[in-house]
Parts: C-alpha cells; sequence; structure tokens
C-alpha cells in the first residue's frame, strides 16, 4: 500500500482573508528540487496567489533552488534569547532623562496604539514586498496591534508621558509550562524614537516575565533593522539563530510553467 505524502504546504485562512488573496506556506525549511515541484503542483491545485518560505540561512542547495524557482528574497529573520537571570537585568536609570511610565495597557489606548502600528514596522516583508500596498501593509500592524491587546498576547504594556499620552507599547506572550517567553510587537511613537523608550519598555518586559516566572525570553527582528538588534543586545539578548523569508507569487492564482530539477 503506498502511503500518501504530507502536504508540502499549508493555506494560510487569516493571511489570504486580510490580503483578498489565497495565500499559502511552505512546510519545509529546505527546499529541494523535486519539493519545490511538489510545492508548485500543491500552488496550482489550491489556486494560491503567493506562497511564504521560511528557509534555513545555511544550506546553498536550498537557497539556489529557492532562486531557481522564482522565490524572492524579503527578509531576514533574526531570532535573539535573553537567558539571563532576569531579576538581575534592570539597569540603572538613565540620569540624562526622564524614565517614562510603564502600564498595562487600557482599553482607551487602542487608538493610539494602531496609529503608531501602522507607521512603526516598515522593516518587514510586508512593506518590502511591493505586492502588498503600503496601505494595506500599514493595516495589517495597526491590526496586529488590536488583536494583541484584546487578548492574543498575554500581557501589553505600554509607555505614557507625563501626561497620559501612550508613546509606545510592548506585547508580552508566556508559555508558564515551558516557562519561556516571546516579545511580539515593539513600536514606539516617531515623535520620542531616541529617547529611550524603547530600552524602558524592552526592560519592562523583562521585568514582567521574571515576575511570571520565565526563564528565557525571545524576540525576533529583521535583518535590515540595526536599531532594533543593538537595542535587543544592550538588553541581553543574543543572536539564536538567522533564517530567509521568501515570497513567491502566481499570475492569476496559477503557477508559471515548472522549471526543471536540480538535483
Amino acid at each position: 500500500m503506498t502511503v500518501a505524502q504530507p502536504a508540502p504546504c499549508e493555506l494560510l485562512p487569516w493571511d489570504s482573508e486580510f490580503f483578498r488573496v489565497p495565500i499559502g506556506r511552505v512546510s519545509s525549511e529546505r527546499l529541494s528540487g523535486p519539493l519545490a515541484l511538489r510545492v508548485d503542483q500543491w500552488a496550482e491545485e489550491n489556486r494560491v496567489r503567493c506562497l511564504y518560505f521560511l528557509a534555513v540561512a545555511d544550506d546553498p542547495a536550498t537557497l539556489g533552488n529557492a532562486c531557481e524557482f522564482g522565490y524572492n528574497l524579503v527578509d531576514i529573520r533574526l531570532t535573539l534569547e535573553c537567558r539571563e537571570p532576569m531579576s538581575k537585568r534592570s539597569p540603572a536609570a538613565d540620569a540624562s532623562s526622564p524614565q517614562p511610565l510603564i502600564r498595562a495597557a487600557q482599553p482607551e489606548d487602542l487608538t493610539t496604539l494602531q496609529r503608531m502600528a501602522r507607521t512603526g514596522h516598515r522593516d518587514t516583508r510586508f512593506f518590502s514586498d511591493t505586492h502588498f500596498s503600503t496601505e494595506r501593509a500599514e493595516q495589517f500592524y495597526s491590526t496586529w496591534v488590536t488583536l494583541e491587546c484584546q487578548g492574543r498576547a498575554t500581557q501589553v504594556l505600554v509607555a505614557v508621558s507625563s501626561g497620559g499620552e501612550p508613546q509606545g507599547y510592548i506585547s508580552c506572550h508566556l508559555d508558564p509550562g515551558r516557562r519561556t517567553g516571546q516579545i511580539g510587537l515593539v513600536g514606539v511613537s516617531s515623535e520620542v524614537r531616541g529617547k529611550g523608550i524603547g530600552k524602558a519598555l524592552v526592560t519592562a518586559a523583562l521585568d514582567w516575565f521574571a515576575s511570571n516566572g520565565a526563564l528565557e525570553v525571545i524576540v525576533v527582528t529583521q535583518g535590515r533593522n540595526i536599531q532594533a538588534q543593538r537595542l535587543y543586545q544592550r538588553c541581553g539578548f543574543v543572536t539564536q539563530k538567522m533564517q530567509l523569508w521568501y515570497h513567491k507569487w502566481f499570475p492569476n492564482g496559477t503557477p508559471d510553467a515548472l522549471p526543471q530539477v536540480n538535483p
């Protein structure tokens, strides 16, 4: 009896509905020639318009096949981790500038956070891929921060001015069983960037994770976002791994003619 192979990709209902085109994701992080053909056949059968592919960065065969089969590099994904004892992590306050108040997000903050999110994530793949309109990419992050505040994140912390106006946000996801945490979205208002708001938010998030039992925290950022990388490094994070995001687009939901298989 022949055992059916698992599907090489998965459909992404939420992304498909949001961007209004059928979107899928390649299940593997490595791409051989035969697998690339199976992926294209799957995309044709499912009338997929866009495929996401998150690839390992250290496999020349995968990178060569991605190029050969029409995948476009749209982002470098860096995962950083912090394993130091959290209770010892809070730096001394910066005497050169007043420290912002950090508190839990409140429902009345949401409109301001949505406005910040629309313009605060332009280093990401949805802005670098011109198939997505800028307006839609902005709405993607506005929707994302909304979902975080409405319960997808375990906690959302907000930095506020002396007058109570939100100046930045950070979302925190906690897995208490594994005692691990992950930082989700981080954004700072353009009016106060460079004034220590981001560092105050990350430090507050690490303290929150520590108080809730996390022994490790990870965060993901973009290879082009040097400012974010430096921020996380100053807060004790080190690089865990690097991956490459590719997008492949098919005209009218149908793949191009399939290329020859490379061994």
